[in-house]
């Protein structure tokens, strides 16, 4: 019984950690996706299917280790210019 209630609480561990990391750095570039719709084939219902995706706003934000894109809203996308520092909490 102890077992399985450590690994209950193991797994709850585990998944709390698995949130976004924050992020900082410098803006190094953004991308706009327009709204479309893709078409892929489903081989359980053999059929085509369309899936609808949303436009999407990302900045890469890029600090002494990796490049990371980070989905924005178009407010945000709007106001940031490429070399301006940002942080995980609020945009400077």
């Amino acid at each position: 019984m102890k077992r399985y209630i450590s690994i209950i609480i193991l797994m709850g561990l585990l998944l709390a950690s698995c949130g976004q990391r924050p992020v900082s750095g410098y803006v190094v570039g953004k991308k706009y996706v327009p709204e479309h719709n893709t078409i892929h084939y489903n081989p359980v219902l053999h059929m085509n299917q369309v899936q609808h995706i949303r436009e999407q706003w990302v900045v890469f934000v890029a600090d002494s280790c990796r490049v990371t894109p980070c989905h924005v809203t178009k407010e945000t996308f709007t106001r940031l210019q490429k070399g301006q520092f940002v942080t995980a909490k609020g945009f400077e």
